[in-house]
């Protein structure tokens, strides 16, 4: 999966410390990216919208929608900029990894169901999309904080905790091992 979003990142002229923005790859794939708002002249209802975008705005984020052979995303609007990034980033995710729709059902209670692994592989391709792990490793090797990793990617700093997490971990067990500073890479005096 990584080297899927390496790839796609490279085809947009991306390095791994370049910051990638999800709406031009979603352009670069065909695949038009709408607001709820952006619906109402496709007969969405002032009702649904406020429901979505006021009242329970937290129920729904991003949806990749089949039409025919194409796939254009849904997005709430209502959501800050960064989680409304990582959510294109995830939805691109299922349309680069080829997830199917069947497995998209409503349950009884009308919420969605979905299927868990390939949640777990979209959330995991919008980390490499957005944050790859290369960069996350060199951030975390110089002391990179969450806040300077969010502003530099355009993610959330609880985005940026999730990806350098890992990396953050083996910077210090490499620090401890073979007596560098965690913060600068350097060897300590």
């Amino acid at each position: 999966m990584r080297e899927v979003a390496q790839e796609e990142r490279a085809g947009l002229g991306l390095g791994p410390k370049d910051p990638l923005d999800p709406y031009a790859l979603a352009e670069e794939h065909g695949i038009g990216v709408y607001t709820l708002e952006g619906l109402q002249k496709f007969d969405m209802t002032a009702v649904a919208l406020q429901h979505f975008t006021v009242s329970s705005s937290s129920a729904w984020s991003a949806a990749l929608v089949p039409l025919g052979t194409a796939r254009v995303i849904v997005e709430n609007e209502s959501h800050i900029l960064v989680r409304r990034r990582s959510n294109i980033a995830h939805e691109l995710g299922h349309h680069l990894l080829e997830h199917s729709f069947d497995g998209v059902i409503l349950g009884e209670d009308h919420k969605r169901q979905f299927n868990p692994e390939q949640e777990k592989q979209a959330t995991f391709m919008a980390g490499e999309l957005l944050v790859p792990l290369a960069a996350a490793q060199r951030m975390a090797y110089d002391g990179w904080d969450n806040a300077r990793v969010a502003a530099a990617y355009t993610v959330s700093e609880q985005f940026a905790q999730m990806q350098m997490k890992g990396p953050r971990v083996r910077a210090q067990r490499a620090a401890q091992k073979y007596g560098f500073s965690s913060s600068t890479g350097r060897a300590r005096p």
